[in-house]
Parts: structure tokens; C-alpha cells; sequence
């Protein structure tokens, strides 16, 4: 098959789906299921976390649901979230072309403390919210780009404010107290999102598990 009839399809692929209007997002239970952890995979206990999950109001500083990690660096919690379906692409063998196809889409934020040292007096302390999205493909595989845009609280409380993209580094965009860092402290190592059906009940509800790492406090070089 040809790159030129595999590009045809693919055009035509994307003008046809592009045409049809995506889903409304439905508003159903989550079981989240979190764990933090050092760089080292070793849990962090008492770490306070606000969790918030696809909902239009996600900027809001009491938005979503507030937890603590325990010993183990877990917690769970059950919310509400909006899960949509949207369009990804998949790569067509080794051809530089792809293909279309729906994936469950959860966006979420997560309120985190990040600390960063100051040259004289104490360490800065900032309350940011980290944002990502994460798509399940059809055949139950979950992709992330990661953790990405990075907010903090504007004069009216709410987190507008934005700090940068790319959280996650390597190439973090932003800048922090006048500097600038190869990431904005957090990256993410688990994002699994699954379908879950009560037998007794016939209801459905989602399961997430997600993983979250926090780098290091960094070290300042002049």
C-alpha cells in the first residue's frame, strides 16, 4: 500500500470525524487511588493533596477533594468526574501517517506544595495546581503526556495565574522565583484508568490508579 493512499485515508479519516461533534462529558463516580513518592519509588507520608477532576470549575481553590498521604504515601478517595470521549491518533506501522480513533479522556488537576530555596531567609513556599490529561485507548491502554500546565492562585483566590507548561520537564517553560528549573517538582509515574461495573447493582463507575513523584527541592547554582 502506497504513502500517498495511506495519506488519502488518513485526510479523509480526520475531515470526517473532525465534522462530527465530540460527546458532553458524563459526571460519574471515581475511585482514585494515589500514591506519592520520592524519586525512588519511596512512599512520602503526610502530604496534603487536593484532587480535582474534569469539572468546569477546576480552578476554584475548594474545587475537588482534599487528602492527606498516609505512612504508605497512599490515599484514597472516591469524587465525581467528567469522563468525555475524544479523538487520538495512533501511528500506522513504521509510515510517518496515523489514524483516528476515540479514547476515554480525563482531565485532572492536583493542588501540590512546591518549595524552592531562597539565596537569603527561608525557603519560598508555593501552592500550585499541575494539570494533565489522560486518554484510555480501546483496547484498555492508558497514555499521558504527563503533568503540563502549572497554575497559581491570581488576587481573586482562584488559580489563573499561569506559571509555565511542561511540568514535567525536562523542558519546563517556566520560571520560579526568577529561575529557571528543569521542572516544575512533580512528574507523574501511573495514570490507569479503567471502567468498573457493579454486578449487583448494573452501575457503572470508573477506577483510577495515579502515581505521583516529587523531585528533589532544587539546588541553586549561581
Amino acid at each position: 500500500m502506497s504513502h500517498a493512499f495511506l495519506g488519502c485515508i488518513t485526510c479523509l479519516a480526520v475531515m470526517t470525524f473532525s465534522s462530527i461533534p465530540g460527546l458532553a462529558g458524563d459526571t460519574v463516580p471515581l475511585d482514585v487511588e494515589l500514591k506519592l513518592t520520592d524519586q525512588d519509588y519511596k512512599p512520602l507520608a503526610g502530604v496534603p493533596v487536593r484532587l480535582v477532576f474534569g469539572t468546569s470549575d477546576w480552578q476554584v481553590p475548594n474545587a475537588g477533594t482534599r487528602v492527606v498521604t498516609t505512612d504508605d504515601g497512599t490515599a484514597r478517595l472516591t469524587a465525581q468526574a467528567v469522563i468525555d470521549r475524544r479523538w487520538n491518533f495512533s501511528n500506522i506501522g513504521f509510515t510517518p501517517f496515523s489514524m483516528p480513533f476515540r479514547a476515554d479522556h480525563l482531565f485532572l488537576a492536583a493542588e501540590l506544595e512546591f518549595i524552592i530555596p531562597r539565596r537569603n531567609g527561608a525557603d519560598a513556599v508555593h501552592q500550585f495546581l499541575y494539570t494533565a490529561d489522560i486518554d484510555r485507548m480501546p483496547d484498555g491502554d492508558c497514555s499521558t503526556l504527563d503533568l503540563d500546565k502549572v497554575y497559581e492562585a491570581g488576587p481573586d483566590g482562584r488559580f489563573t495565574r499561569l506559571v509555565g507548561s511542561n511540568a514535567a520537564g525536562p523542558n519546563f517553560d517556566g520560571m520560579i522565583e526568577g529561575w529557571r528549573l528543569e521542572s516544575a517538582g512533580y512528574r507523574m509515574w501511573d495514570s490507569m484508568l479503567t471502567p468498573v461495573k457493579d454486578e449487583l447493582t448494573g452501575t457503572s463507575k470508573w477506577h483510577l490508579k495515579l502515581g505521583l513523584i516529587r523531585r528533589p527541592k532544587p539546588v541553586l547554582v549561581q
